[in-house]
């Protein structure tokens, strides 16, 4: 796979297109496939295909994920894939994206499509007019989840909200959907101080955004649940809790 642009330093500094979209990927070959060609053939019908380019992180998968990005990068001229047997978790395989991305502005989504491209786009929209980041949201008024989480995910996701609002005096409903969007000068300014990777990772990002005075904007978004999520709540709650305490008094 490409591994052309490891330098961080050197890649934060090389603009060459708009759009950078990334897509963390661990043991999704079940899944990405399908993603990444609903990703791809949104590109290709936008006017400004050759603004954007599509990234692959592929961390310490299992399966087969890293032979099927290798395949994509093929078929795709606007996708880079990259892999690492190393573990990274997701907050690692984003930042990993970040320090390789060539975009203006910078996006990242799940693998499993929860948030298809179309939605993704009106975050990046919200970029280029001028936010410093824009954040999907299941939870506002005006968003729409055409399938919903069972009950005892949605009743956690909204815990976890509530404590994060707490702790962090966040305002936001859903700090945790997996669709985000930046300026590339927010990122490069709050880069060097993010060191979560795990459960904490989206709420630290918001945090750092903050604290060096950008603004974040929540918009409602289009979102579906897969049902196959690895999150367990009875193992995943404690550490999820950890986490986020471990982050509040670091800063």
């Amino acid at each position: 796979m490409k591994t052309d642009c490891r330098q961080p330093a050197v890649c934060l500094e090389r603009i060459r297109m708009k759009y950078s979209i990334i897509i963390p990927a661990y043991n999704e070959e079940t899944r990405l496939s399908d993603t990444v060609h609903d990703y791809a053939d949104f590109v290709q019908k936008h006017p400004e295909t050759d603004q954007f380019e599509i990234l692959l992180i592929v961390n310490g998968s299992r399966d087969k994920t890293d032979q099927i990005a290798l395949e994509l990068e093929k078929t795709y001229p606007f996708i880079r894939a990259w892999a690492t047997e190393d573990r990274l978790g997701k907050g690692g395989a984003v930042l990993q994206g970040f320090d390789l991305a060539q975009g203006e502005i910078m996006a990242f989504s799940d693998a499993d499509n929860s948030t298809v491209a179309e939605e993704l786009k009106k975050l990046i929209d919200l970029v280029e007019q001028g936010a410093a980041c824009a954040i999907g949201s299941r939870w506002l008024p005006d968003s729409e989840q055409i399938i919903r989480q069972p009950f005892i995910r949605r009743l956690a996701s909204r815990v976890f909200n509530l404590i994060v609002r707490m702790l962090f005096q966040f305002s936001y409903r859903d700090t945790q959907c997996g669709a985000k969007a930046f300026r590339r000068e927010a990122i490069q300014t709050i880069r060097p101080l993010v060191r979560s990777t795990g459960w904490a990772f989206d709420v630290e990002l918001i945090w750092r955004l903050r604290q060096a005075g950008f603004d974040v904007i929540e918009a409602p978004i289009r979102w579906r649940d897969n049902s196959h999520s690895r999150i367990r709540m009875h193992r995943d709650a404690p550490s999820m809790l950890i986490e986020l305490l471990k982050l509040r008094f670091r800063s």
